[in-house]
């Protein structure tokens, strides 16, 4: 029961994260809040797992190293650089809409690795999913711009991040939430902060940008309470479950980026969100009604 309401409460804190982490990346850089942001992290959550005295099983986590690499590549290096990238360039109020397309790369990715089939309906879904997701970014604006890049990266990383479902309720069993969340953060950020003092932010704003601010609110929101609720929930939530009920973020999302930023949606936006949001739980709600033993 506790780990469906890990579930639950877990896309409340992306939500608002995500919010913090693209205001983040305009004033600091995509590179230092992945980097920085990682490795804050990871020191956190060691520190924490230290202060509590949990045991370690290290020689379990040296035989899971490929799956710990391979997690470590897709979700906080690979993927979450894209999304920073992605936020740079557009706003955290669709940000917050647009990251609730996983659940799709989730049956992509069952239709590739497990060679489930993929019925019409799912199909009829998917067209109006990205419907949704056209005018969310659009507003009926249809010239390409920045935004619509970013927004275009961000359902990209959701792509990377869907992946790692597969790998993240392996871990989470063998090794732990926080240990599993800890060393992958931690691969991460060690991989991306040499990188990260070639970045001007880091050069000429030192400590004194409201950004560090605003990153250190999205490393503890996202990668210290967000990800461990998530990797926890996993442990006996099928990933299908998880993955759609992220579609509840936007709820507490979406007033924090007014209420902290003043971002708002056009009405058509509204609705391309709400599309986004509704088909996001029918494709779940199929996949369970279909597969309802499925374990990823």
């Amino acid at each position: 029961m506790s780990d469906l309401i890990f579930a639950v409460i877990s896309p409340f804190f992306s939500s608002i994260a995500t919010i913090f982490s693209a205001q983040a990346t305009k004033e600091l850089s995509p590179l230092i809040v992945t980097g920085v942001g990682g490795l804050v992290g990871s020191f956190i959550l060691f520190s924490i797992l230290l202060l509590r005295k949990s045991k370690i099983d290290y020689k379990l986590a040296k035989k899971k190293y490929r799956e710990i690499l391979t997690l470590t590549i897709l979700r906080p290096l690979l993927g979450a650089l894209v999304l920073a990238i992605g936020l740079s360039l557009t706003t955290g109020i669709k940000a917050i809409f647009l990251t609730k397309t996983e659940p799709y790369f989730v049956l992509f990715w069952f239709w590739i690795l497990k060679k489930e089939k993929v019925k019409p309906r799912y199909l009829i879904l998917l067209a109006i999913h990205i419907l949704g997701a056209i005018i969310l970014s659009t507003g009926g604006n249809f010239t390409v711009n920045k935004p619509q890049v970013g927004d275009f990266l961000i359902i990209l990383a959701m792509g990377f991040f869907s992946l790692s479902y597969f790998y993240s309720k392996s871990l989470s069993h063998n090794i732990g939430a926080q240990f599993s969340n800890a060393a992958t953060l931690g691969i991460a950020g060690t991989v991306l902060l040499p990188f990260t003092f070639f970045v001007k932010p880091f050069v000429y704003t030192g400590f004194q940008s409201i950004g560090w601010l605003h990153l250190l609110i999205y490393v503890m929101l996202f990668n210290v309470i967000g990800l461990t609720l998530w990797f926890s929930s996993l442990k006996t939530v099928p990933g299908w479950v998880v993955s759609a009920l992220r579609a509840l973020g936007p709820i507490l999302g979406a007033p924090v980026a007014y209420l902290f930023f003043r971002e708002t949606l056009s009405a058509l936006q509204i609705l391309g969100g709400i599309v986004v949001l509704a088909t996001s739980f029918l494709i779940a709600r199929e996949h369970l009604k279909n597969s309802p033993k499925a374990s990823f």
